[in-house]
């Protein structure tokens, strides 16, 4: 079971720091329009479930999913709150600075939206120069035949983490015919595809150091 930081008494944190978890994972999402059939927050409820099971895996400390993210392309859409790319590079290194300061040694930016992708890269530049006793990764899961925006993939992932929350009568008729191959477990078989590769990238990255 995962740490989960915001559950923790802070001299709970210490012990599990002192124990030798000394990494920490920082989920990304996004809350965006996402069609008719699936919820304005279905990025960030993915990146609540591959944070839980990345840091189940590494092991690591579970930091809060930053829920907003950069989603400009669909700012004029219904649903979408998003952040400039600057400052959600501003957010990710502050946090992980924050984080460095806790003695974590290993801050592991995990998004799940494409779009918080050259801001997180742009954080963990940025954080090569600054952190001093730690180092920041922004892994990129595998994403095969991803479809298109709130296709196939993305819906079959929700129909196997919140199958109350998708609504297929309601999808967008540019979507329908894509739809028709998506299944909780075409979701279950992709995500841990993806969840696998990130914790091959973090160790990966890890290792390099």
């Amino acid at each position: 079971m995962a740490h989960q930081l915001d559950t923790l008494s802070a001299p709970t944190l210490r012990e599990v720091i002192d124990s030798g978890i000394v990494t920490v994972v920082v989920p990304f999402g996004s809350i965006e329009h996402q069609g008719g059939h699936l919820p304005t927050g279905a990025d960030s409820i993915l990146a609540d479930a591959v944070g839980r099971q990345l840091a189940e895996r590494l092991p690591a400390v579970l930091a809060p999913t930053l829920r907003i993210g950069c989603a400009e392309p669909h700012q004029d859409l219904p649903g979408t709150i998003t952040l400039r790319a600057a400052t959600l590079t501003a957010l990710a290194v502050e946090q992980a600075q924050s984080l460095a300061r806790q003695r974590f040694q290993v801050v592991v930016l995990l998004s799940t939206h494409g779009g918080n992708r050259s801001a997180l890269d742009a954080a963990v530049h940025e954080l090569d120069s600054s952190l001093q006793d730690a180092i920041a990764c922004a892994p990129r899961g595998e994403v095969a035949n991803p479809g298109r925006h709130s296709g196939v993939w993305l819906t079959s992932v929700m129909l196997a983490l919140r199958p109350d929350l998708v609504e297929l009568d309601r999808a967008d008729p540019v979507l329908r015919e894509e739809l028709m191959t998506a299944s909780p477990e075409h979701g279950y078989e992709v995500l841990e595809r993806f969840i696998a590769s990130v914790v091959a990238a973090v160790r990966g990255a890890t290792r390099s150091q």
